[in-house]
C-alpha cells in the first residue's frame, strides 16, 4: 500500500515499527563490522583500515565509517547495550552516544536512561558526562634529557630507532607526527573538519612521510652523502647487478631494489669488478614536471581501489624501469607510499591495459574492482525482523525536560558510591 493511501495513525505506527527493525538490523551489521575488524578482514584488500573498506565496499562516507567502527569495537565489550540494540529498543544514535562514556560498571544505568529518554537527551547527557568525567591534570614528572640511537638490524636489515624526548620536544614531535599522518591519510573530497586527528598509535608511517617531505623539499649537501639515499650497485650483467646495498647500510634483494629504483629521491652508484666507482647517477630519473601534473590531473589520488589518499603519492612504473619500462603515462600510476611498498612486497599487482588504463589484482589473479555495487531488499529486512514490536524503539518518556547538571551529578555520584 502506498503511503498516500494510509491514515496518519498507521503511518506513525509503521515509522516506529520500521525504526525498530532498522535498529535491530544495524545492530547485527555493527556486530559483523566488529568481528570483521577484529579479524582484520579488510587487510586482505590492501586498504588502510576497516573504515576505508566500508567506504569502498558498503558505500559509507569516511566520517560515518570511522564512527561505525568505533561503535562496533565498543559493542564487543557491552553485552547489555548490544542485546537491547538487537531487540530494536534503542537506536544507533543512542548507542553511539553511550559508547563515548560507558564502562562495564555504568552500562546498566546508562542503558536504563536510554530506554527512558529520547535520543537528543541521551546525546546531551553523554556529552555532559564526558566533560564531567574528564580527569584533572596532575603534576608533571622529570624525564631524562632527550637521547636516541639507531642501528641496522643484522637479521632482516630493518632500521631500529629508540628515542626519548623532553616534554616540550615530545609534544612538538607528536604535533608534527599528527600533521604528517593527517596529510598522509587524507583522501579526495575530505575536508579538514571531517575528523579529529590524534597522534597516530603507530608512528612509523607518519615518520616515513616526514622523511619524504624533508628529502623532497631540502637539497642534499654535497659533502654529506648520509643526507641522501645512495644505492650501490655491483657489477652489472644481463641478469642484473650481482649485488646491491644502501650506502653504509644493508644489502637489498631484487624486489626491494626494484622498489627503491622506483623512487625519485635517490641516487645510484655503480661499481666495477674491483669495486671502483664507474657510474654516479644524477638523482634517479623521474617523471617530468609536466608528466606529474598530467598524472595528478588523471589519477587525483592513490589509484588502488578503496584508498583515495591524496598526499605523499609516488609515480610507480607498472613495468619496472629496471625491466625496460618506459617513463610514460601508459606505464605510470599514482600510489601512496603504503600501497607502493605493498605492491613491491607482492600483496597485489597491476596490469597495464593500454591507453592509460590499468587493472588491479590479488596475487591469485582476482581483480580488485573500484566501486562494487551495493544491493539490498527492504522486504527481506521486514521478514527477518518481523518479531520486533511496532513500538519497541519508542522510549518510556513522558515529555519532561533534561536537567543536565542534576542528571550528571546524580549518575556520577551513584557510580562512585557503587565503586
Amino acid at each position: 500500500m502506498g503511503a498516500f493511501m494510509m491514515d496518519m495513525k498507521d503511518i506513525e505506527t509503521e515509522i516506529c515499527a520500521l525504526a525498530g527493525q532498522i535498529a535491530a538490523a544495524s545492530a547485527q551489521y555493527l556486530i559483523l563490522v566488529g568481528e570483521f575488524d577484529a579479524r582484520r578482514g579488510w587487510a586482505a584488500w590492501e586498504v588502510r583500515s576497516c573504515a576505508h573498506w566500508l567506504s569502498w565496499r558498503a558505500g559509507v562516507d569516511l566520517h560515518t565509517a570511522r564512527e561505525q567502527v568505533r561503535v562496533a569495537k565498543a559493542m564487543r565489550e557491552l553485552p547489555l547495550i548490544t542485546s537491547a540494540y538487537l531487540s530494536g529498543t534503542i537506536s544507533y544514535s543512542k548507542v553511539r552516544a553511550m559508547t563515548r562514556v560507558v564502562t562495564a560498571e555504568n552500562e546498566a544505568s546508562l542503558l536504563q536512561k536510554a530506554l527512558d529518554a529520547p535520543a537528543a537527551h541521551i546525546e546531551r547527557l553523554c556529552r555532559g558526562l564526558k566533560k564531567a568525567m574528564r580527569p584533572t591534570r596532575g603534576n608533571g614528572v622529570d624525564v631524562d634529557p632527550c637521547t636516541g640511537r639507531w642501528r641496522w638490524d643484522e637479521n632482516d636489515g630493518s632500521l631500529v630507532l629508540t628515542a626519548r624526548f623532553r616534554p616540550e620536544d615530545g609534544k612538538r614531535f607528536l604535533a608534527a607526527l599528527t600533521r604528517a599522518e593527517y596529510e598522509r591519510t587524507r583522501v579526495e573530497g575530505e575536508s579538514e573538519g571531517d575528523r579529529a586527528a590524534p597522534a597516530p598509535p603507530n608512528p612509523v608511517p607518519a615518520i616515513i612521510a616526514m622523511a619524504e617531505m624533508v628529502c623532497a623539499a631540502v637539497d642534499s649537501p654535497v659533502v654529506s652523502p648520509a643526507a641522501e639515499v645512495l644505492v650501490h650497485l655491483g657489477n652489472s650483467t644481463e641478469a642484473g647487478c650481482d649485488h646491491a646495498h644502501f650506502d653504509d647500510g644493508p644489502g637489498l634483494d631484487d624486489e626491494t631494489l626494484a622498489q627503491v629504483l622506483c623512487s625519485a629521491v635517490m641516487r645510484t652508484v655503480g661499481h666495477g669488478r674491483l669495486g671502483k666507482t664507474v657510474r654516479w647517477s644524477p638523482t634517479a630519473k623521474a617523471p617530468s614536471r609536466t608528466q606529474m601534473r598530467q598524472l595528478i590531473i588523471r589519477d587525483r589520488c592513490c589509484t588502488v581501489p578503496g584508498c583515495g589518499r591524496t598526499r605523499f603519492l609516488h609515480a610507480h612504473h607498472v613495468t619496472y624501469r629496471s625491466r625496460g619500462g618506459a617513463t610514460s603515462l601508459d606505464n605510470l600510476v599514482l600510489l601512496c607510499g603504503e600501497h607502493h611498498r605493498a605492491l613491491h612486497d607482492g600483496y597485489f599487482f597491476i596490469e597495464a591495459l593500454g591507453y592509460q588504463r590499468f587493472s588491479f589484482h590479488h596475487p591469485s589473479g582476482t581483480e580488485i574492482i573500484h566501486a562494487p555495487a551495493v544491493s539490498g531488499d527492504a522486504d527481506e529486512i521486514r521478514r527477518r525482523y518481523d518479531g520486533i514490536a511496532p513500538d519497541a524503539i519508542v522510549p518510556n518518556w513522558g515529555g519532561e525536560g533534561l536537567d543536565l547538571s542534576y542528571a550528571t551529578d546524580v549518575l556520577i555520584t551513584n557510580w562512585q558510591q557503587a565503586a
